[in-house]
């Protein structure tokens, strides 16, 4: 029904874990009344897009994102309203995105979360502390030009692999620095020169603690990767994959 919670009833994971609802834009309809649930500057940057297929994706992950949201917190998906919070580093307003305080029945928490999508995917990881997600399609080209954007140290690691496997360990990188700067609300603007994530593959582990966040791969469909990244003490012990919808499965 309209304006009802699409998922009502979620229950925030626990302080170790993160709720991933995963979505593919290609089997997503999404009706007027999906759309509507969109404020006005979403929906004037989604007009902003030039081609339908990034537009109908970008439709996608805000509708949905709202829809997940106003589960956990019993509330409308269109009464949900967004703010950014300052960055840590340079101070200005556009840091981590945060729900605004709003109506929500029986003084519920309001949800950590952290949206991503790249090609056909939705990522939308959920959690009751700050979190950080990124998701990237695998690219068809040379991808060794990024190595110069990243911490020296993970560039020579990188440099030290033979293909395929360093294509595929930069866009590894890449994920993770993402995953842990969304987390921070640091942003990519700053660079990630300073952030050494370690290529896939050269941990001693799967998780890593980087920069007070615990850092991990996700399984991802075939031809992405993805990164999440928790604050806060201690590892991240539970990641619950709630939906994935459409062809593409779970890797």
């Amino acid at each position: 029904m309209p304006g009802q919670p699409a998922v009502p009833g979620s229950v925030l994971p626990p302080p170790a874990g993160v709720d991933l609802w995963w979505f593919d834009a290609r089997a997503e309809i999404l009706r007027p009344a999906d759309a509507a649930v969109m404020d006005a500057g979403e929906r004037q940057r989604a007009r902003a897009r030039l081609f339908a297929a990034d537009r109908h994706r970008f439709e996608v992950a805000h509708v949905r994102l709202r829809q997940v949201l106003a589960g956990y917190l019993g509330a409308a998906p269109g009464d949900l309203s967004f703010g950014r919070e300052r960055c840590p580093r340079c101070g200005r307003a556009a840091g981590r995105p945060v729900l605004r305080p709003g109506p929500g029945p029986g003084g519920r928490a309001a949800p950590c979360f952290s949206l991503a999508h790249s090609g056909d995917l939705v990522l939308i990881a959920v959690a009751s502390r700050r979190v950080g997600a990124d998701v990237e399609r695998d690219r068809p080209g040379c991808v060794c030009p990024v190595t110069g954007v990243l911490h020296p140290g993970d560039a020579a690691g990188l440099a030290a692999l033979a293909e395929p496997d360093r294509h595929r360990a930069v866009i590894g990188c890449w994920v993770r620095a993402e995953a842990v700067l969304k987390c921070t609300g640091e942003g990519i603007a700053h660079g990630l020169t300073g952030l050494r994530v370690r290529p896939p593959g050269a941990d001693a582990g799967p998780i890593r603690r980087v920069r007070g966040c615990s850092l991990r791969a996700l399984a991802a469909p075939p031809g992405y990767q993805a990164a999440l990244a928790l604050a806060g003490p201690g590892p991240v012990t539970a990641v619950t994959p709630r939906a994935m919808v459409g062809p593409a499965g779970p890797g």
